[in-house]
């Protein structure tokens, strides 16, 4: 099958699963008789369990084609995991398989980012037309099954992502045209070590780390926020499904409109949307502005991602391109989300949505630290 063909459905495939997990795992632990401090504890275990797991895997892909045995294996092992879960919810059981479903599953999104940035380079691939597919993906789980627990109750959460998890097995077996492989006079691939001594990448790190962690108490906590005020699980879903639709909108733009721009542009756009939407978060759940907050996820997320993407695939050399994966997977999109994540388990009982305005101050640094992320790159003078 063509590049797009196969990561298109691929990623729609991971997204399903990911639009049930994200918005509705900790109302489906809540569910279990997990307390918000226990949800807190449990939802940053596994966002911090993800660093190890990106970083071992990732460490252990030595060239472009082993990305899709990879893919592959941590497919089946994800579905394995998930079905786990059917067998108990004692606290240490919820522990010990948060911990295992969160080293395995969270990998295949720095896996499958890396095989769509390689395709980029080998076929000129639209990313944004890809990952979009993924968006729309994650909006149909989010709306989907925000009315199933309304009517059904917080067990299809896990329901609804056992399915995704055995479609997207099916999914990965089919066959990949061209295969990903290494770039014709592509210098050896560095290992991490290797890749975190370039000072341009460190920086990018530390700006994303923000940028991406700052989302850890609107992954963790929004739902349960906003059950609170009163509001149900469809429509919990549906403000959920906005975020991704403006995220759609932003993706599908990208080559058109924000193709000229670079990293560092995208990062204070990013910066800018990420202090007005969580300090809107912060002030009130109003159902107006929580559907502006929604709409500015386009930008915290979306804009920020792209900004990470360009800098990974115009700025540095073919051969750090799956170090630098890695490490913004499980530094900025795990790591720092587990840490501010706990951090909002911690604090929402005395705060409520006051832990939104925490993650507003946690990005005021980028203002300044994304002017220098694209100076001294390693191997481009």
């Amino acid at each position: 099958m063509p590049a797009f063909s196969w990561l298109a459905p691929f990623f729609g495939a991971f997204y399903f699963v990911y639009g049930a997990y994200l918005p509705f795992w900790s109302l489906w632990l809540e569910g279990m008789g997990v307390s918000a401090e226990q949800i807190g504890m449990l939802l940053g275990a596994g966002m911090g369990i993800r660093f190890a797991g990106n970083l071992m895997v990732m460490g252990r892909i030595k060239g472009a084609g082993q990305l899709l045995p990879v893919t592959r294996l941590l497919c089946l092992l994800s579905l394995l995991a998930f079905l786990g879960f059917y067998l108990g919810h004692s606290l240490w059981w919820l522990v010990v398989l948060t911990l295992v479903a969160n080293f395995i599953y969270p990998t295949l999104m720095p896996v499958g980012e890396a095989l769509a940035t390689r395709m980029v380079i080998q076929t000129q691939l639209d990313y944004g037309k890809v990952r979009l597919c993924g968006s729309f993906a994650f909006i149909v789980a989010s709306t989907l099954v925000g009315a199933l627990i309304t009517d059904l109750g917080s067990d299809w959460v896990l329901h609804v992502m056992v399915l995704g998890l055995a479609l997207m097995v099916l999914l990965s077996w089919l066959p990949l045209d061209p295969a990903p492989r290494d770039v014709v006079g592509e210098r050896a691939r560095p290992s991490l070590r290797e890749t975190l001594k370039s000072a341009a990448v460190r920086r990018f790190l530390l700006v994303t780390a923000l940028l991406q962690g700052s989302h850890g108490a609107y992954y963790g906590f929004s739902a349960i926020h906003w059950k609170a005020a009163g509001y149900s699980g469809a429509t919990i879903g549906y403000l959920w499904a906005l975020g991704v639709v403006a995220e759609i909108a932003m993706f599908a733009a990208d080559k058109r409109y924000f193709s000229r721009f670079g990293a560092q542009t995208l990062f204070l756009v990013g910066a800018l949307g990420c202090l007005v939407r969580w300090s809107l978060l912060g002030a009130s759940t109003d159902l107006t502005l929580l559907l502006l907050a929604q709409l500015l996820h386009g930008v915290t997320f979306c804009i920020s991602h792209l900004g990470a993407v360009r800098f990974m695939t115009r700025d540095l050399p073919p051969e750090q391109l799956i170090g630098a994966q890695a490490l913004y997977a499980a530094l900025s999109l795990g790591i720092m989300v587990a840490a501010l994540m706990t951090l909002s388990g911690q604090l929402y009982g005395p705060l409520g949505g006051g832990i939104f305005y925490l993650m507003a101050l946690a990005v005021l640094p980028v203002f300044f630290l994304r002017r220098h992320v694209d100076m001294g790159l390693s191997g481009r003078g």
